[in-house]
């Protein structure tokens, strides 16, 4: 799969069918691809039941350190 967002939404399908370890995966992917949209993830309800994984939260953590530098080197609120 070449697109982050398309990715990142089939990780969210696997998160919701309680499949961690394969919505990890897709998340990886999709952040490795590009996708870095940090605001959504923060409140896409389809990861509501990794959140407390450390795996997701090193992922996030990740993904949040990039979207910040992102903002700054972009100088966008």
């Amino acid at each position: 799969m070449i697109d982050g967002d398309l990715a990142y939404w089939a990780g969210g399908m696997y998160a919701l069918l309680g499949e961690k370890q394969e919505a990890l995966t897709w998340l990886r992917r999709a952040v490795e691809l590009g996708n870095l949209n940090y605001p959504w993830f923060q409140r896409d309800k389809n990861y509501d039941n990794l959140r407390s994984d450390p795996q997701y939260e090193n992922i996030l953590a990740d993904v949040r350190r990039r979207w910040e530098h992102y903002k700054e080197e972009f100088n966008t609120t």
